[in-house]
């Protein structure tokens, strides 16, 4: 998880980039190409910036190429498949960001599990800025709606294992594909 230093939520500057990388990386991953975010990254890297940004930014990339590529190698990956890649690299905000496109266009149960997908991103995306009671109430609202339609993900590879923690706000995120 990231220092408490890069704090999107009290710091402009910190949202800006975070958005900012995190926009590029879903151009990127439409495109399967690096361009967007390798261009965006190194744009910012170029401004002058406090150490914990920098670092924010160059664990990012380098997350970023690690998905990627394996988006590249398996371009028939679905949007839910490469949210749990991202899952499990610990890109919440981007989790959030590709599934909210599915989210759109989604109806019925689909859309209510996906929704309860995107809150347990948020879950772990509040967690790192310390927002007790956020973290309960959104992780309370992701059980519910898991629970209730996660089958209509039948490839999912463990559900239980990701309820527990969202049940016990586990601060260790669980790994989703294995």
């Amino acid at each position: 998880m990231e220092e408490i230093n890069f704090d999107p939520f009290r710091d402009r500057q910190a949202r800006d980039i975070r958005n900012s990388l995190s926009a590029a990386f879903t151009r990127s991953v439409e495109e399967l190409t690096p361009t967007a975010f390798e261009s965006t990254g190194q744009s910012l890297l170029q401004t002058k910036l406090p150490d914990a940004k920098k670092s924010y930014i160059l664990d990012h990339l380098e997350r970023y190429r690690k998905c990627l590529a394996i988006f590249i190698r398996q371009p028939e990956t679905t949007l839910l498949q490469k949210s749990l890649i991202l899952w499990d690299n610990e890109l919440f905000f981007e989790v959030h960001e590709i599934l909210e496109k599915l989210w759109m266009e989604a109806q019925g149960r689909e859309k209510i599990a996906l929704q309860g997908l995107i809150r347990a991103a948020g879950v772990y995306i509040l967690m790192r800025g310390g927002s007790r009671k956020g973290m309960e109430k959104m992780a309370a609202k992701a059980v519910k709606a898991l629970e209730e339609n996660l089958d209509v993900f039948p490839d999912f590879p463990s559900p239980h294992r990701l309820l527990a923690k969202l049940k016990a706000l586990d601060p260790h995120p669980p790994k989703l594909r294995q």
